[in-house]
């Protein structure tokens, strides 16, 4: 177990308080608008509480994302997402290197809260739509950054 997951853990076994991540966390959920009958993929550099959080609002179904050559890698998910990146270049490649990871009606989700430059979140949002993602036209304002394929089938329906 590495260092970070190692603290993370005995604060939960002890009791002891961490670091809350239950907003952006929250903000996240929402707007992907999924349950915990879901499967979600974690990456990023608090991915560790993103995952434990998810946990106690009852999602079973959560990995850690890694770089995944493909679909078969792992499980594919329903969500992919990225906590904690400050640097739209790592976030981006986080997406690039785990998008093999996500269903047919898979999207992505990224806390681009830490990109305290708006410049960053917008540079962000152009990496994503070179990867072929959809994203909303203000979505550069927000602290949270949703992305879907332009195009999916999902269940034989093509859902724009």
């Amino acid at each position: 177990m590495s260092l970070p997951m190692a603290k993370i853990a005995a604060r939960i076994l002890t009791g002891a308080p961490q670091r809350s991540y239950d907003q952006p966390l929250d903000r996240m959920l929402d707007l992907a608008q999924i349950t915990p009958l879901c499967a979600v993929a974690v990456a990023g550099p608090e991915a560790a509480e993103a995952m434990c959080g998810l946990w106690r609002r009852g999602y079973e179904r959560v990995e850690c994302a890694r770089r995944a050559t493909c679909p078969a890698a792992d499980e594919q998910c329903d969500l992919l997402m990225v906590a904690g990146c400050d640097r739209a270049e790592a976030a981006g490649r986080i997406v690039r290197d785990t998008r093999a990871m996500l269903t047919a009606c898979g999207q992505v989700i990224i806390d681009a809260g830490r990109m305290s430059d708006p410049d960053e979140r917008l540079k962000l949002c152009g990496l994503l739509a070179e990867a072929g993602f959809a994203i909303g036209p203000d979505a550069h304002l927000a602290p949270e950054i949703l992305a879907r394929p332009p195009v999916r089938t999902c269940g034989g329906l093509k859902v724009a």
